[in-house]
Order: structure tokens, then C-alpha cells, then sequence
């Protein structure tokens, strides 16, 4: 009986190793989602779980095996030995869902060297300098200044404002 499975790719090889698996006559399912850094540059398409997709297959006839001996693959998630199936609702409901288009939203954009304030978490308050963006989702690096010494930590996107627009609305 197949069932969905969730196979482990290596990094950035959820499309090679579904390919070779879908010309091997197994289901798989690699959920994607467009994201938009920058409105001057076209979107990216992103898995939703990088490293991860889903597998359809049938461990009585030894394709749970043959997708873990898979280029690109590195296991099938389970507990120990055992494989675990997740329920075919689950892969539906994504399926569905992002077939309506699902996006990311678009993230603020700040330039490198920009000074920006941090208004969530343990450095609420401190003024930072923007430095890079790391992911699709949002995480960055900003330069804090603390003690005469810059830090880089790194911070969700969204706990970013720009410093002008934290002085101008505490001015108001």
C-alpha cells in the first residue's frame, strides 16, 4: 500500500533527487513557494521545507529502499530503522494551499550600511547597521555596537524599522 513518506535530500537537491525518483514511477510532491526579495529582480522559487519533499511509496515493495539508495537522497524520515508515513491529508492540504498561489510576502528591503533600529526581543531599542540578507524567510545580519566593539548577530527581518522611521513616530 503507498503512502507518503518524507525523504531527507541533501542540501539544495530536492529537485534532482524527486526527478530521479518520479523516473523511477514514484509519486513525489516538493512543495515550492514563490518568494519576492526585491521588486527589481523576478521572484525566486523556494522549497517550503528546504532539504525535505515527499515521497509516495510502498515499503512491501521495497521503494522505501530504493528512495534511500537515491542520488540525492540522504534517508526517509523515521524512527530508527522504521519509516513513519504521514497522513495523505496532510500532503493534500498542501497541495491545495499552494496551488492557490501561495507566496511569501515581500520583505522590507534595506541596503547594506543602513542603520536600522531593532523593535522585538533581547536588543529591543538598540540601533544596528544593516549588513545581509541570509535567507528567503527573512533572516539578516546586522552589526550592533556595544562596549566600543561591533557584534553581528542575526535577527528576523521583521524585527528591523528603518532609524528615520522610529525618530519620526516617537516625534509625532
Amino acid at each position: 500500500m503507498k503512502q507518503w513518506y518524507v525523504l531527507r535530500s541533501k542540501p539544495k537537491k530536492e529537485k534532482f533527487a524527486s526527478t530521479l525518483l518520479a523516473n523511477a514511477g514514484i509519486e513525489v510532491y516538493v512543495p515550492w513557494l514563490t518568494t519576492r526579495l526585491d521588486r527589481n529582480r523576478p521572484p525566486r522559487i523556494d522549497p517550503l521545507f528546504p532539504g525535505y519533499f515527499f515521497g509516495r511509496l510502498d515499503a512491501r515493495l521495497a521503494e522505501v529502499s530504493l528512495a534511500n539508495h537515491t542520488a540525492g537522497v540522504l534517508y526517509v524520515l523515521g524512527n530508527g530503522d522504521e519509516p513513519l508515513a504521514v497522513p495523505d491529508e496532510l500532503v493534500g492540504t498542501l497541495q491545495r494551499r499552494l496551488s492557490n498561489g501561495a507566496r511569501r510576502p515581500t520583505l522590507p528591503r534595506f541596503e547594506r550600511g543602513e542603520h536600522v533600529v531593532i523593535t522585538h526581543g533581547p536588543f529591543e531599542g538598540f540601533e544596528a547597521i544593516f549588513e545581509t540578507y541570509l535567507s528567503p524567510t527573512g533572516r539578516v545580519h546586522v552589526l550592533i555596537q556595544t562596549l566600543q566593539r561591533l557584534y553581528r548577530a542575526q535577527v528576523p527581518i521583521e524585527k528591523l524599522r528603518r532609524l528615520d522611521q522610529v525618530v519620526s513616530s516617537v516625534a509625532s
